[in-house]
């Protein structure tokens, strides 16, 4: 026995031995002094993991990149052209042309999820575009969208998922308020049939439809319809060229004829059609903006902030009673976005009358400004109108930008190319101490920085080119980008080091260089008013300083007696007086929707009025001036003024228990106190687990399902310097119950004894959950701190983690690159013994309330329970989109108003799914100390490296004592620390007891 201890003691010496000496060769290659030898096997090895990386992800290339391609590939366009009818097609249902809205053939009905396929037989290979007639039908208020593969695939990103242009009219006649101010018109679907129209690139880098390529033969072809529904008639398959003649040609054509003296003004704020529900006018107090009120608010010009993304258009009708040659102008004003100009595409009846106005740049301008179309040398364009009605367009584009734009993303990839490389060598350690030898791994390391500063350069010439400016903010911040890489140039080996210089951050080079990129392709652009003229001068553009001053103190005296803001105008005693914790525009929609659908249905008159700072709630109720209610108002305030009084128990009211049926119960558990329900909710977020389909594809791996499937795919991930992103590894410091409470509650963990009234955070599957917890980062390395998830979503370097609904909207309408390349799912779990995969997970929004001082407490709720109902809420999230656009999705609160409510389809069912795992944590007096403590406990385990053990028992320890102290302060425990009355903590199991009126007596 002594000999085998001894044998053993030896082998283990040996081995410990090796290992040792091994580890040190290896620190010892990657950062060492200079003259040490090089090691083969790690560079080797180094760059057999770069090829890896390089050959495993062949994701779907956007338009620009696969246009390109077939350009050097002298891929030409084809000849041929085909036109398919409804007949001719398989998939969707056959319409007669009696069914179709007055056309003239049969036509195809599909719904969101449906297809149509065909086939055609090419004789002439080559590029061809997809030209169609449809109509939409006005079953849902989502904005219709398309697929579209040949050949069963996909040629490029964006064919996946195509916007269907769609014209809106804004709903007739001015509409005010009871205070004489003008309110957003809704926008609605012009209801026509829309003839062979390409399917154009959603960043609209190209001024003709997109391309697809075809074989010679039989090629198949199909049409998904993503979301909304529609009547598809005729479909052709061409090349059509567009050929616009330059303004010297044009003006040969056109001949000799007439230039008109007359002065037509259009005012931008009176718009006849737009391609987006977005786009909107707003008030400005400018006196030489017209209209002019400096009483009342006025729609007075288009708002630039609305009106600035890729293809974004507004269409004006004017007539013209001379036919002849006129000019046109623009009052216009652009202070943002960096000092880069904005383009715009102008057609006169649905034409680019000649080249010159295909693409053209209104220059940055920081006051209003009437620009004159002119070419270089500033001689104004002439365009010849006949007598009649005409229509201007105005479309953002990008065609000039699109080599500027595309160049900068290469470089962006260039400089993340890199920072992998050095991360897999370094395993991310930054340590100025020591000294690197990174370029006898990345031999070419200096090449590659060299190539970078000097496409910095390209990029830098062809923007001063581009904007006629070297001092615009967005060259410095180029200028200061190749800066830093040119001092990396002298010495390569400071990267490590220096990191945030070269690709961390916003201030390093990559950081630098990422801001510009988005601006590019953003042109906002007020308008104030446009003006079709020749032979007269144009009104002056700005007014004279004492013009300004003078209305500025009309304005200010007015304030004094404004029945908006002055006390002689308060509420009368039959209104009821909400405040509302919503943006102005929300507010908006809001009075419109109760004064036009409540007030005549119920007869109560109600005041909204913003509550920019819930604060103010506290003040005012200690000044006994609380208003009748709040909506809108925040996750934790109602437990707070129901403990001390303030509130109204809402389920006294009629009506209480039905409305409560619309909603999941767990989400009333954190506005329950005692004996009663203080709240009803309003909105709600949602955590969703976020994937990318194409590198998880490449990878062979699946969306993980459970945390046990997480920690098996992170050393996948991380062997090509990618990671996973949960909301606890976020950049706050401060985790809150939302980050930490799901592991607890999917472990079957609790936060409280329901006796004692005492934590249980350091029981069973509490504990449990908390090293799960903490070992995500201490033992398999997720990074601990991760900013800006959505960016490292989309440039690939994080393909998955848990997010918020805001993640969705980003991805979804500010991602068009990676459209059909991410899913969304409910987040990982725990599989219980039934093997069911429980994904609670705490759902934070905001409610409404009445407070106990009001006079009109019925009026209220009555106000209350029509607002939170399913046909009011789901209303508000239509009418919002109609007046705001698609991008402003609203969550209601309210399960069967979430069903029909306008979040899109296509991830519908993955909300509700999570929704189903709702688990919010009661509210405790003094819980503040639970959801601190835990953070703190979590940073000294992931951070300096305490036993978890011991970083929570201390945390228990200073809970309980926090605890003891609310609880004795009102009055639920004694100063020995015995309950004197219990307090009931609602959860899953009891919350029923308090929101379903068939289990009242179980409570």
């Amino acid at each position: 026995m002594k000999k085998m201890k001894k044998a053993f003691l030896l082998v283990s010496f040996v081995f410990l031995f090796l290992f040792f000496f091994f580890a040190h060769e290896h620190v010892k290659n990657v950062y060492a002094d200079s003259g040490d030898e090089t090691s083969t096997h790690l560079k080797d090895r180094a760059l057999k993991n770069n090829q890896i990386y390089n050959d495993s992800f062949n994701q779907l290339e956007n338009y620009y990149k696969v246009y390109q391609k077939w350009e050097n590939g002298n891929i030409d366009d084809g000849d041929d052209r085909h036109v398919i009818t409804a007949e001719d097609v398989t998939g969707g249902t056959l319409y007669e042309a009696s069914q179709s809205y007055h056309y003239d053939n049969k036509t195809t009905y599909l719904e969101p999820g449906q297809k149509i396929t065909f086939e055609i037989n090419v004789d002439d290979a080559g590029l061809y575009q997809f030209y169609y007639d449809y109509y939409i039908l006005q079953k849902t208020r989502l904005m219709p969208r398309v697929g579209i593969a040949v050949n069963g695939t996909s040629q490029y990103t964006e064919m996946n998922d195509l916007e269907v242009e769609v014209d809106w009219k804004l709903e007739e006649g001015k509409q005010f308020d009871r205070y004489d101010d003008e309110l957003t018109p809704k926008s609605e679907i012009t209801s026509n049939w829309n003839s062979q129209v390409g399917l154009q690139d959603p960043n609209h880098f190209f001024v003709e439809p997109l391309k697809f390529r075809l074989n010679k033969g039989t090629n198949e072809i199909s049409l998904t319809v993503n979301e909304g529904y529609l009547l598809i008639g005729d479909i052709t398959i061409e090349t059509n060229e567009i050929n616009i003649p330059t303004y010297q040609d044009y003006k040969d054509q056109i001949g000799d004829k007439p230039s008109v003296k007359e002065l037509i003004k259009i005012e931008a704020e009176d718009i006849t059609s737009k391609s987006k529900q977005s786009i909107r006018s707003k008030y400005m107090r400018d006196p030489k903006v017209t209209p002019y009120e400096y009483k009342n608010r006025v729609l007075n010009v288009l708002d630039g902030y609305s009106y600035g993304e890729s293809g974004d258009r507004v269409s004006y009708t004017f007539d013209v009673e001379k036919s002849g040659y006129y000019q046109l102008a623009l009052k216009y004003y652009l202070n943002t976005n960096n000092g880069l100009p904005s383009n715009r595409r102008i057609l006169i009846d649905g034409k680019v009358p000649f080249k010159e106005l295909e693409s053209y740049n209104f220059e940055y301008q920081t006051k209003w400004t009437n620009e004159v179309l002119s070419d270089a040398t500033g001689n104004a364009y002439e365009i010849y109108l006949e007598e009649g009605t005409h229509t201007l367009s105005l479309s953002v584009d990008n065609v000039e930008v699109r080599h500027i734009y595309h160049n900068i993303l290469v470089i962006l990839d260039q400089i993340e190319a890199i920072s992998r490389d050095i991360n897999k060598l370094t395993g991310g350690l930054v340590d100025k101490e020591r000294n690197w030898k990174i370029s006898n791994y990345i031999p070419d390391l200096e090449q590659k920085l060299q190539i970078i500063s000097d496409d910095l350069d390209t990029v830098i010439d062809d923007l001063s080119d581009y904007t006629g400016n070297d001092e615009v903010p967005a060259i410095q911040e180029l200028t200061i980008a190749k800066d830093l890489i040119d001092e990396f140039i002298e010495d390569p080996e400071e990267i490590p080091a220096y990191m945030n210089k070269f690709s961390q951050g916003d201030r390093s080079a990559h950081g630098r260089i990422n801001t510009i990129a988005p601006t590019l392709i953003y042109n906002p652009l007020h308008l104030d008013k446009m003006y079709v003229y020749n032979n007269e001068e144009l009104p002056q553009a700005n007014a004279w300083f004492v013009v300004r001053l003078f209305e500025g103190i009309k304005a200010f005296f007015y304030s004094f007696s404004d029945p908006k803001y002055n006390k002689v105008a308060e509420v009368d005693e039959d209104t009821v007086e909400i405040w509302v914790n919503k943006s102005r525009l929300y507010v908006e929609i809001m009075q419109k929707m109760i004064d036009e659908e409540f007030t005549p249905e119920t007869g109560v008159k109600v005041q909204l009025s913003l509550m920019p700072d819930e604060n103010k709630i506290v003040l005012s109720n200690a000044a006994g001036s609380t208003p009748d209610g709040v909506i809108g108002i925040s996750f934790g305030r109602p437990f707070e003024l129901a403990i001390r009084g303030v509130t109204e128990d809402l389920s006294q009211y009629d009506g209480f228990y039905e409305l409560a049926e619309e909603f999941n119960p767990n989400t009333f558990v954190p506005y329950i106190y005692d004996e009663g329900v203080y709240a009803i909710p309003m909105e709600q977020d949602v955590k969703l687990l976020y994937y990318r389909k194409d590198i998880l594809g490449d990878l062979g791996e699946t969306p993980p399902q459970t945390w046990e499937e997480v920690i098996s795919l992170v050393p996948v991930l991380q062997k090509y310097d990618m990671d996973l992103y949960t909301p606890i590894g976020g950049v706050n410091a401060y985790k809150g119950l939302d980050a930490t409470t799901p592991f607890i509650y999917q472990h079957g963990g609790m936060l409280y004894d329901q006796d004692t009234l005492t934590t249980v955070i350091d029981k069973d599957g509490a504990y449990e959950a908390f090293e799960l917890m903490t070992d995500l980062f201490t033992v398999y390395n997720l990074p601990a701190q991760t900013a800006n998830f959505y960016q490292h979503f989309r440039t690939g370097k994080v393909p998955v983690g848990i997010d918020g609904a805001n993640m969705y909207i980003q991805l979804k309408y500010a991602a068009p690159e990676l459209a059909g390349q991410w899913g969304v799912m409910p987040i990982p779990g725990v599989e219980n013994e039934d093997g069911v995969i429980e994904r609670w997970d705490p759902t934070y929004g905001s409610s409404s309330i009445i407070f106990k001082d009001s006079e009109k407490k019925e009026a209220t709720w009555e106000l209350i329970k029509w607002w939170s109902g399913k046909e009011a809420q789901t209303n508000f999230s239509y009418d919002i989109q109609s007046t705001l656009g698609d991008k402003f999705l609203y969550m209601s609160a309210n399960v069967e108003a979430f069903k029909e409510g306008a979040w899109p389809t296509e991830s519908k069912d993955e909300v509700l799914e999570q929704w189903e795992w709702i688990q919010t944590t009661g509210k405790v007096p003094g819980d503040y100390m639970v959801e601190r403590e835990l953070s703190n406990a979590w940073n000294k385990v992931v951070f300096d490296g305490i036993n978890p053990r011991v970083a929570i028992d201390e945390a228990v320890s200073l809970i309980d004592r926090e605890l003891q102290r609310k609880l004795l302060e009102f009055k639920y425990m004694d100063e020995d620390g015995n309950i004197i009355k219990p307090y009931k903590i609602p959860t899953i199991d009891n919350v029923e007891g308090w929101v379903r009126k068939d289990d009242e007596d179980t409570q």
